[in-house]
C-alpha cells in the first residue's frame, strides 16, 4: 500500500455506475468485457443463463439473456471479433452463441456427459479449449 493508506482506502469506489441484478438467486462465476470494447460486458450464472449487457451509449441495459443450458454456466469466452460467445455448462454441453440476437448457433455435448468447467478461444485461429470433470 502506498504510504499510510489502508486497503479499503486504496480500493474505495467514487461511485457505483450501475448494478445489473438479474441473477439474484444464483452465483455469477464470471464477468468479462468484450475484446477492445469497454461498453460491452457479459456475465454467466449458475441459473443456466448468460447476460450480455451494454454500459454505454445511453443508459446501461441488458441486451440479451442467452438461455438454453439445462444446468449452471460455469464459464464463457468472447471470440476475438466479439461476434460469438462460447459457454461451458455443468449440464455437459458447450454452446456457441450469437450475442447480438441471442441465437444458439451450435450445441456440442461432452462425449462422456461430464460437466464442462471452463472454456477459451485460442486467439490465433478461434479454436476452442474446453475442460471437463470427466474421469481420466
Amino acid at each position: 500500500m502506498a504510504g499510510d493508506t489502508t486497503l479499503s482506502e486504496n480500493y474505495a469506489f467514487a461511485g457505483v455506475y450501475h448494478v445489473f441484478d438479474q441473477h439474484t438467486d444464483s452465483a455469477v462465476p464470471k464477468v468479462q468485457f468484450a475484446h477492445d470494447d469497454r461498453h460491452l460486458l457479459a456475465c454467466c450464472s449458475l441459473d443456466g443463463t448468460i447476460s450480455v449487457c451494454r454500459l454505454a451509449p445511453g443508459p446501461p441495459a441488458v441486451l440479451q439473456v442467452l438461455r438454453g443450458h439445462g444446468g449452471g454456466v460455469a464459464d464463457f469466452a468472447w471470440s476475438l471479433s466479439n461476434d460469438v460467445l462460447v459457454s461451458a455448462s455443468l449440464d455437459g454441453t458447450l454452446r456457441l452463441w450469437a450475442p447480438t440476437d441471442g441465437r444458439c448457433i451450435r450445441r456440442v455435448p461432452d462425449p462422456d456427459g461430464a460437466a464442462l468447467l471452463c472454456c477459451a478461444f485460442q486467439p490465433l485461429n478461434n479454436n476452442l479449449t474446453v475442460v471437463s470433470d470427466a474421469p481420466p
